[in-house]
């Protein structure tokens, strides 16, 4: 059988969820201590729920002594210090989870996934010295991490972690990699549901195995009041439900529990009711009505989910285990101690742990002057410390030293976008682009990008429109490649069409935040439409993109910004006040006075890019040129001198509901 709507609702068709080679069987029965069950539970799963966003930290001296060795997958690269044989098996193993889960979705056996850089160490004790923070007072120890920032993606495992499968958390933090770019609007209940029930998969011989029951959550919600139903189907991103850590194990567990019941309790005799909800929601549904319409009544729903929390008897799927990569996939070799400290410094660079990650770098430099990852890792570091200029000269070392490293030419457009914005003429961010494209046909993010950048400097509209819809086909579920696509749509002219895009992007928003970015747009959008002369010249000429409303990657924190497991430091500021003063006409100039009566000059050059952020829809009419005059914001930028009153402006968040100050 297969369950079609799941994602065709999401995508608008073509997509299938095949479960045809799959079969339903009883083979847990869940009597008798549920609760001691629980007790051997793996630290990893609720390391998962509570912390959401995961790090890693540094090795000591001592563990640069050791033999790390590389066994490269076609998805995978595994750093060991476990020796040969662990690493294969390893990078053997998640190919194996990646090739299960993608199976599941049909789209997904040609869509493009990210590889992933695993630290597969040999113990514990190798783990704490990766991990040490997790062993603080208070802190569960986790059997492995999942960590991804600008493109870069890591995880860490404990090769000997104990319990069935101690990797559950990271399986469901590789699940959300692999499905959310491609599911817009996916309700956040189901995408973490879905996300628990193929993250406790398994392959145990020639059977994988998925949605096998979890004693912990079951425990949890014998033991809990249950979020109501009608809750439940509202939350989103910013949530309490979803945020707060006294809340958290609630909503996971009972959104496991529900996507267990409807997609397989009762031998799958509840799927159709899933089926109905996602058509319903492709078809612009709030999740509120579609849920309404598809299971009905909610209190006698919620009375039957508590009886199947209550029940001892679960059901799973299992399916053939995708076969095993030949020994001639997997190539091997020991790192030199500059490779293990540019991976290393990468590591840290990637989550933030700047002060951590600078003199491993600096280390990898100094001992292989002639290694390309080095000096990208360091430009990588150097973009998040706000040295924009140093980042853009490390990866152009990188580029000389291995012309062919795609990463390394985005990375170099990236900072070179961030530094200048995208500005006209400018041969070398387009180049850097192009080579990233063609380095990797699959990765969306350059595309993107080179689409902004033509329609705002070129007369190659057409080439910028095929660009950002090849953005968006890459990754569906990504809400900026929404807006670009959108930015060029205006730029053509073709307001009906961005405003149809832009509309339906809104329904599928994932938070509060995405819709108000995209109602931003919409009101630059309504502007342009009604005084296309504002908008300058057609596109033909040469001319700055559009002051962008985007939000900022995830993957990429802006200077100053800061995980919440660590703070990295950066030449970023942050002030708030009172703007007395605004002008566009060369660049934006923006005079913000603090409650101290200090008086900021913030400023960015024309055709660079930066952010607006709002607490609030926009009325109609607002235009950030004219109507930000007398509201209080909080403005971070890069000063340009030791003094810090005059600098960069990079992000403005504007408080729409806070009355102006006049």
């Amino acid at each position: 059988m297969c369950l079609e709507r799941l994602v065709q609702a999401a995508l608008g068709g073509g997509v299938c969820l095949n479960l045809e080679n799959e079969a339903i069987d009883t083979l847990y029965l869940l009597r008798g201590n549920v609760g001691a069950a629980a007790a051997n539970m793996r630290a990893i799963k609720f390391s998962a729920l509570v912390f959401g966003i995961f790090v890693l930290a540094a090795l000591t001296a001592q563990a640069k002594q050791e033999t790390w060795v590389e066994v490269r997958s076609p998805n995978f690269v595994v750093l060991s210090n476990a020796g040969e044989k662990q690493a294969r098996k390893t990078a053997v193993q998640f190919e194996q989870i990646r090739a299960l889960f993608r199976q599941t979705f049909q789209f997904a056996n040609n869509a493009p996934s990210p590889v992933i850089t695993i630290f597969a160490v040999k113990d514990e004790s190798s783990l704490h010295e990766l991990l040490p923070e997790y062993w603080a007072k208070g802190h569960a120890h986790p059997a492995g991490i999942f960590f991804s920032r600008l493109n870069q993606f890591y995880v860490a495992i404990q090769l000997d972690a104990p319990g069935d499968n101690p990797y559950m958390g990271i399986y469901h933090e590789y699940y959300h990699s692999i499905s959310l770019p491609f599911f817009p609007g996916m309700p956040v209940w189901l995408a973490e549901g879905l996300a628990d029930f193929f993250g406790n998969s398994r392959i145990d011989g020639d059977k994988a195995y998925m949605g096998d029951p979890d004693p912990g959550l079951i425990q949890l919600l014998r033991q809990e009041r249950l979020i109501p139903l009608d809750v439940l189907f509202s939350v989103d991103h910013s949530s309490p439900y979803y945020n707060e850590q006294n809340k958290i194990s609630v909503f996971y567990a009972e959104s496991w529990a529900l996507t267990h019941y409807l997609f397989i309790g009762d031998g799958g005799a509840h799927r159709q009711l899933l089926n109905n909800y996602l058509t319903l929601l492709g078809q612009g549904a709030t999740q509120q009505d579609a849920a309404a319409k598809a299971f009905g009544d909610f209190g006698k729903l919620q009375l039957t989910l508590q009886s199947y929390i209550q029940n001892d008897r679960y059901y799973d799927l299992h399916a053939p285990a995708p076969p095993k990569l030949a020994d001639a996939d997997l190539t091997a070799r020991t790192l030199s101690e500059a490779e293990v400290d540019a991976e290393r410094g990468g590591f840290e660079a990637a989550r933030g742990r700047l002060e951590d990650a600078k003199p491993l770098l600096d280390d990898a430099v100094r001992l292989d002057p002639k290694l390309a990852l080095a000096r990208q890792n360091l430009g990588i570091l150097e973009l998040f410390e706000g040295q924009k200029d140093e980042a853009i000269d490390s990866l152009s070392q990188a580029i000389a030293l291995d012309p062919k490293n795609g990463t390394a030419h985005y990375l170099r457009a990236y900072a070179t976008a961030s530094s200048g914005g995208l500005i006209a003429d400018d041969q070398q961010l387009e180049g850097d682009l192009r080579q990233a494209i063609a380095q990797d046909p699959t990765f969306a993010a350059p595309y993107a990008m080179l689409a902004v950048y033509l329609a705002a400097n070129s007369d190659a509209s057409p080439e910028a429109l095929s660009l950002a819809k090849k953005a968006v086909e890459l990754q569906p579920g990504t809400a900026e490649y929404q807006v670009n696509l959108a930015q060029v749509l205006m730029r053509m002219r073709r307001y009906n069409d961005a405003q149809l895009l832009l509309q339906r992007s809104r329904i599928e928003a994932a938070s509060p935040v995405e819709r108000g970015r995209i109602d931003q747009m919409l009101t630059v959008l309504q502007q342009f439409r009604n005084n296309p002369e504002s908008m300058g010249p057609a596109p033909s000429e040469n001319q700055p993109p559009l002051p962008t409303l985007q939000h900022r990657p995830e993957s990429a924190p802006a200077a100053g910004s800061a995980s919440s497991d660590s703070t990295p430091q950066s030449a970023s500021r942050e002030i708030s006040g009172v703007v007395i003063s605004v002008s566009c006409g060369q660049g934006i100039q923006v005079q913000v006075q603090a409650a101290s009566g200090a008086t900021y000059r913030l400023h960015v050059a024309p055709g660079a890019q930066f952010h607006f952020e709002m607490d609030a829809q926009p009325p109609t009419g607002f235009n950030p040129c004219s109507s930000i005059k007398g509201l209080h914001v909080t403005a971070h930028y890069t000063p340009d001198d030791a003094d810090g009153e005059t600098g960069t402006l990079e992000l403005l968040e504007i408080e729409i509901r806070g009355l102006p100050a006049r």
